[in-house]
């Protein structure tokens, strides 16, 4: 499944079903997990737990609670009464019991996730534990709240990582989700989080250099989309402190292939020879037949990632645009490819309506005759007449 139909998934299952997530590392595993969360908080508007636990980390105590000795407690029975399963809570003197752990959501009325990461790798008491908290959704007679559900995560290929298969009664306990991000909605979610352009453009023409179907290999670096997160994280921080990596390709190759391994010498020759960022403003004020020629040449994956910076600087503008900025707009417009256009004039109309329908009916004025070229363009292609 991808984003959008794990999350659906998350958001739409009945209660006490439980989830695991395989696939291989840094795919976003509990990135969609935490997306889930935060859409169902706003939904409900109410808080919604989020609880993270990285089994390898973890002894069986810090699941279940410890045991202590009493003198005198509480202790739950069942029993069936007239063919009906019951339970009843009973005082009984001497006795050993379970202190619930920490983390143990007690308010009936809560909801949230139990993230259960890394579960292979976790020791096998632990695992154990978990067989009766995936299934019964309890230990030791204390149940989890109605509102909670139990996802898990684990590795793909158990063959490369550290860690054990899991047992199938265990195994057996859950739903299992095969999590694979496609590439527009990682782009999509780099976007918004900050991701370094010159990553993001290389990886609009390079798609696969991203990882998402590069088989792990045990002591060799490869891509993932989470290594490129960390490595847009360095050379951001570095520039922002007076040292851009960019200044010294040399330097920026070491510095790569510590995340993405020998894609790094792509990526290198990338950044020395086609490197150039365009803004909203160089397409809007400042178009040339320079300009033009590099559109020419680019691939729809790279227009998608211009069609959000213009939609984007629009909607931060919010005003019609200029004469000028009409024709420049039509002039990049008309110069990507069909199926580019065709996505960028669907989300134009989309997140700039009222801006997009003025520019839709720009008149231009060719000798005594009255034409709409941005009108008659989009009718052109759409109609597959162009």
């Amino acid at each position: 499944m991808n984003v959008q139909q794990t999350i659906r998934t998350l958001l739409g299952l009945p209660p006490r079903i439980s989830v695991l997530l395989e696939s291989n590392h840094g795919l976003g595993k509990s990135s969609v997990v935490a997306q889930a969360a935060a859409i169902l908080s706003q939904r409900t508007g109410k808080p919604f737990g989020f609880i993270d636990f990285r089994l390898a980390q973890c002894e069986v105590g810090d699941l279940i609670g410890m045991q202590r000795h009493t003198l005198k407690g509480e202790v739950t029975r069942s029993m069936f009464k007239d063919g009906v399963r019951t339970e009843h809570r009973v005082m009984a003197e001497n006795i050993t019991v379970h202190d619930l752990a920490e983390w143990f959501p007690t308010d009936p009325d809560s909801q949230g996730f139990l993230f259960l990461d890394e579960l292979p790798r976790a020791p096998r008491d632990v695992q154990n534990a978990v067989l009766e908290l995936a299934l019964d959704y309890r230990f030791h007679f204390r149940e989890l709240p109605m509102g909670w559900r139990v996802i898990s995560a684990s590795n793909d290929d158990m063959d490369v990582y550290s860690g054990t298969q899991l047992d199938p009664a265990l195994y057996d306990r859950f739903l299992k989700i095969k999590f694979k991000p496609t590439f527009p909605e990682w782009i999509e979610w780099a976007e918004k989080d900050g991701c370094h352009k010159a990553i993001l453009t290389y990886l609009a023409k390079f798609t696969a250099d991203l990882g998402l179907d590069m088989k792990p290999e045990v002591g060799k670096i490869t891509p993932t989309p989470r290594s490129w997160c960390k490595l847009s994280t360095c050379l951001k921080y570095m520039a922002e402190n007076n040292d851009d990596p960019f200044k010294d390709p040399n330097y920026l190759h070491l510095l790569s292939m510590g995340y993405i391994g020998d894609i790094a010498t792509n990526f290198v020759d990338y950044i020395k020879k086609e490197y150039k960022v365009h803004n909203a403003e160089d397409i809007l004020n400042k178009w040339t037949n320079e300009v033009e020629e590099e559109f020419k040449s680019m691939l729809v994956t790279e227009i998608a990632f211009y069609t959000k910076e213009i939609c984007g600087y629009l909607k931060k503008a919010n005003k019609n645009l200029t004469k000028k900025q009409g024709e420049n707009l039509l002039k990049f417009y008309k110069v990507i490819p069909k199926e580019a256009a065709a996505g960028f004039w669907s989300a134009i109309s989309t997140d700039c309506k009222e801006i997009a329908t003025a520019w839709y009916n720009m008149e231009v004025t060719v000798g005594i005759k009255k034409t709409f070229p941005v009108r008659e363009y989009t009718f052109g292609f759409l109609s597959k007449t162009v």
